[in-house]
């Protein structure tokens, strides 16, 4: 699906302020094809899965996928915080089952789905307010794009982190323990649980934003990295 299809080069450009370690902080969020910015999200993915999923010899530079999707950055004035890329291939992270058949086993109403990969956010962007923000305008920019959900996978603590904040934002978010993934490559070593997030509210079927569950500030540090 290329931009020009879609409601053109996607942009967030209001401005939010905010307060971190006493410093302010212009915050934005764009799906963006600028080399530098794409390097500097490359350099943080990098950083965080070689430091925090334990994968020394991960390569963050670019990929064929990258190329192939949509790049989706948080950046602080023009300097690259995180992101996530947005792409349409769903049917790589199932194992032995097609999107139709996970589509009947979660009860899901027929929609268009993307896969969120490669998601990482730099330590100086994870607070109570930003963690939220960023899953929420991730949830925007598929939206314009016209996906109905997305699919995930991550560790279940990051699955557990990520549902906090949708549910937050009133956004239903699934985790699907019982149904198999196939990660690929060094990431196939990893636990990992693949997730389901609605993003249009036409599309919820039996899926319900799940309340009730401790957001913990402080833990925040410890969270922002996805398979």
């Amino acid at each position: 699906m290329p931009l020009s299809t879609t409601t053109g080069l996607w942009l967030m450009l209001f401005a939010i302020e905010v307060k971190n370690s006493g410093a302010c902080m212009q915050i934005s969020y764009e799906i963006t094809k600028d080399s530098r910015l794409l390097n500097e999200y490359y350099q943080v993915r990098e950083h965080c899965y070689q430091q925090e999923l334990k994968l020394p010899s991960f390569d963050g530079s670019e990929e064929p996928e990258d190329r192939e999707g949509y790049i989706f950055v948080a950046k602080n004035n023009d300097y690259c915080l995180g992101g996530a890329r947005i792409t349409d291939n769903v049917e790589a992270l199932l194992s032995n089952m097609s999107l139709c058949d996970l589509m009947l086993k979660l009860d899901m109403v027929p929609g268009t789905c993307c896969a969120w990969e490669r998601l990482a956010v730099s330590h100086e962007f994870r607070d109570s307010r930003s963690q939220p923000e960023f899953c929420d305008q991730l949830v925007s920019a598929s939206r314009s794009l016209g996906y109905d959900y997305a699919l995930m996978v991550s560790s279940v603590k990051n699955a557990r982190f990520y549902r906090l904040c949708h549910s937050m934002l009133n956004i239903p978010f699934k985790i699907c323990s019982q149904i198999k993934c196939a990660p690929s490559g060094a990431f196939s070593q990893l636990e990992h649980v693949l997730s389901v997030a609605q993003l249009k509210p036409d599309r919820v079927a039996n899926v319900a934003p799940e309340k009730n569950h401790y957001f913990a500030p402080r833990y925040q540090p410890y969270y922002g990295v996805a398979a």
